[in-house]
């Protein structure tokens, strides 16, 4: 009886390759360089250090702390002259209570805030949080609300039963954005931390009003008509 030799088994090249990036991002999650982004485990321990009630615990500078504050971004530090051996990273921390943003550095090797300092007037763009608490803030206003059911009542020729019904997109708002068109209220924008809603209906036509909202205070300060 004649054997044959076994052939060795050959592997498709798209297998190969999709082995090979799974391996490097293995590796590259559990060893970054100092100048990679952060990986999604520095940002997890990033945010458990750095929430408000641990700021002003491991802070020098002495944080006040209280319940009025949204974590808006954590990312990789990237100044020069930094320690060679040391990843850092920036977070920065809003405080509606003084209106101020708090920009913490963390050593991620030793997940140690180095330093904290704060800023008044420099606004991020929001988090989903906040534009969650934007749009509650205009439907729990009854003459907005009453407003906007009317808007879109105008455009659909429907009756608004729920929110939901309506896609919603916000950005930060400052009123040196529209210095002609603000009211009183609004002017605090910038210093106080604020959105401008757009909405718009599931065809994609959007309303000729967005309501300005200064998360600070928690009111609808006016409409902005296009």
């Amino acid at each position: 009886m004649i054997f044959s030799r076994p052939s060795c088994m050959k592997m498709h090249p798209s297998i190969i390759i999709s082995i090979g990036i799974l391996s490097f991002l293995s590796f590259s999650n559990a060893y970054a360089h100092n100048n990679d982004p952060l990986t999604v485990d520095e940002i997890s321990r990033v945010g458990n250090l750095v929430t408000p009630q641990t700021l002003a615990a491991k802070s020098e500078g002495g944080v006040t702390v209280n319940d009025n504050q949204e974590l808006l971004l954590i990312e990789r530090n990237e100044e020069k002259g930094a320690p060679k051996d040391q990843r850092r990273a920036d977070v920065y921390i809003y405080n509606y209570s003084t209106d101020e943003l708090e920009q913490s550095l963390v050593d991620l090797n030793t997940s140690e805030i180095i330093s904290t300092v704060t800023k008044q007037g420099v606004q991020l763009p929001l988090t989903v949080n906040e534009l969650k608490r934007a749009k509650e803030i205009v439907f729990e206003d009854e003459d907005e609300r009453q407003i906007l059911e009317h808007e879109y009542n105008r455009i659909t020729s429907r009756t608004l039963n729920d929110t939901s019904e309506l896609n919603i997109k916000a950005f930060t708002f400052t009123a040196d954005s529209l210095p002609n068109r603000v009211n009183e209220a609004s002017k605090q924008c910038g210093i106080h931390r604020c959105a401008q809603l757009m909405l718009y209906t599931d065809e994609n036509i959007v309303f000729e009003i967005s309501p300005i909202v200064n998360l600070s205070a928690g009111v609808v300060t006016q409409r902005i008509g296009f």
